[in-house]
């Protein structure tokens, strides 16, 4: 789960967000009608957010809680909000097999906690400049996720390796291709 604490993003760290809202087919629930009342979406702080990079871990909600990680429960009115701040910034999702499975919203909102799970407030969502099409590489927003958290990682291994360095006083530590090896 993101680490948005102020000590270390600054005061405000949970206000103006970028993010990445996705709806995935089939992560709803329905009343006996068959409407749909509350949408589970995974969120995520948009790889371009001034707050990304150093994260390991960009979702809202951890993974491992259950049925629906790492999604939230929101109803029909407060997804209805979050489509309609992002406008035209979605794109569809697509499977290894170039079959649809869900749409990807680019928004701006502050944050709550609600149940211990970091929210999107939707009273407060708006449209960011931050798209969520594939980048100048071609990849889809959910590698452009990967990639920031995957290097969040590579450079916490190299720090800790930089950490031993020191704490032992040799050089016989070292990160070779984002590999701890002993010279």
């Amino acid at each position: 789960m993101v680490d948005l604490r102020a000590r270390i993003h600054g005061a405000g760290a949970t206000r103006g967000v970028n993010l990445v809202v996705m709806e995935f087919d089939g992560r709803a629930v329905a009343d006996a009608d068959g409407a749909v009342t509350t949408h589970l979406l995974d969120a995520v702080v948009h790889p371009g957010d001034r707050r990304a990079p150093g994260e390991t871990d960009l979702a809202l909600v951890p993974s491992g809680e259950g049925d629906d990680a790492p999604s939230a429960g929101y109803s029909a009115e407060q997804f209805r909000a979050i489509a309609e701040a992002a406008g035209g910034n979605v794109t569809d999702l697509v499977d290894a097999a170039g079959v649809v499975v869900g749409r990807a919203y680019g928004v701006r909102a502050d944050l709550l906690v609600s149940d211990g799970r970091l929210v999107v407030n939707t009273k407060t969502v708006a449209a960011t400049e931050l798209p969520v099409s594939p980048d100048a590489e071609g990849r889809d927003i959910r590698m452009q996720i990967s990639a920031s958290m995957a290097a969040a990682r590579e450079a916490r291994a190299r720090r800790i390796a930089g950490s031993d360095e020191k704490a032992v006083g040799t050089d016989s530590h070292r990160i070779y291709q984002g590999t701890a090896a002993i010279l």
